[in-house]
């Protein structure tokens, strides 16, 4: 059973950080500002910007004043219920000592590579494209199956899907199952870090531009993304393969779907650098049958129930927490 959205690492709490040089200590003393503390455990600002993700450089983005600060403000709060309820999990699952091996991750990857139709050249392909590294997903999988296994200490029996439920709503939702417009699709990846400072974010963009010339001149993008792209997928000519909706960031996935067959995009920022899309063909995968999508939809059912034991549970864990925010944009919470 499948309790965790295969690739869709969209959102913005799980998007991890792309490597960066060493803050200069100005910086440092923003970053490491703590910005709560949960039972004695500390959530700094960091980690509230690195959950806010895309959101927070839009909202950043905005002119100076009280809009922004309203935008920023919001996109905080809401980072900070993210970071809260992994962090009350998390102090679950050492108070209970649960525990995940390699064994149960490796098998938690091997069945998204399955759902997916992915090897493993595949699959890192799609796992660098919104910003993860094979350990650093291997981590986050790791800490959902942690804190899943706690949501099934304290209401594992009560979570439960029929095979009638599971026919009924394949039967209720037929438009979910029709063929899906699929796109292949190639890509030119530049690594940058979502907190670069503005001269590497330039230089960055300079060097994407360079690429769009040479394209527009009519050089072959695969050829153009062996030589220039930094991705694991340069040596296949940025080739990510046939995506469906929901295989990749948003940002991304919105760029490349605006795109008809031949096309590419200008620069495209997403949390782990710049991309340059081109989607070489469309096309329509045929209907899924019932028993293709049965497990499909009995991992969406249970995760339903699941998630809304799992609201009811973290707000017992909040209500019980010794819990201090010194951030003032999190004090109207």
């Amino acid at each position: 059973m499948i309790l965790i959205a295969p690739l869709l690492l969209v959102a913005a709490s799980s998007a991890p950080a792309a490597p960066s040089s060493p803050a200069p200590a100005a910086l440092r003393s923003t970053i490491d500002r703590v910005a709560a503390v949960v039972n004695g455990d500390v959530i700094t600002l960091r980690d509230l910007e690195r959950a806010g993700g895309s959101a927070l450089s839009e909202a950043d983005s905005l002119p100076p004043g009280p809009q922004r600060d309203r935008a920023r403000a919001q996109v905080l709060r809401t980072a900070f219920d993210l970071v809260l309820a992994d962090r009350l999990f998390q102090q679950q699952v050492s108070k209970l000592q649960l525990e995940v091996s390699d064994a149960q991750v490796d098998a938690q990857i091997q069945a998204i590579k399955e759902q997916n139709h992915f090897d493993d050249a595949m699959l890192d392909r799609a796992l660098t494209s919104q910003g993860f590294t094979r350990a650093s997903y291997r981590e986050q999988l790791r800490t959902q199956l942690q804190n899943f296994a706690v949501l099934q200490y304290k209401v594992g029996g009560r979570v439960r899907v029929s095979d009638q439920e599971l026919e009924n709503y394949y039967r209720s939702h037929p438009q979910e199952f029709q063929g899906e417009t699929e796109i292949h699709v190639r890509h030119i990846f530049l690594p940058l870090s979502e907190s670069a400072p503005p001269g590497e974010v330039r230089r960055a963009e300079a060097e994407g531009e360079g690429i769009l010339q040479r394209l527009r001149a009519g050089e072959d993008f695969a050829k153009v993304a062996r030589e220039v792209s930094r991705g694991p997928s340069a040596q296949d000519g940025g080739d990510l393969g046939w995506l469906r909706r929901g295989a990749i960031q948003k940002t991304l996935e919105e760029a490349a779907f605006a795109l008809k067959d031949g096309q590419v995009s200008g620069l495209v920022r997403a949390t782990n650098g710049i991309h340059i899309i081109r989607v070489d063909e469309h096309r329509t995968a045929a209907a899924r049958t019932f028993a293709e999508v049965k497990e499909t939809i009995r991992d969406r059912l249970v995760n339903e129930q699941a998630d809304s034991y799992r609201a009811q549970y973290v707000a017992e864990l909040r209500r019980d927490a010794l819990i201090e925010t010194p951030l003032p944009d999190l004090q109207q919470h």
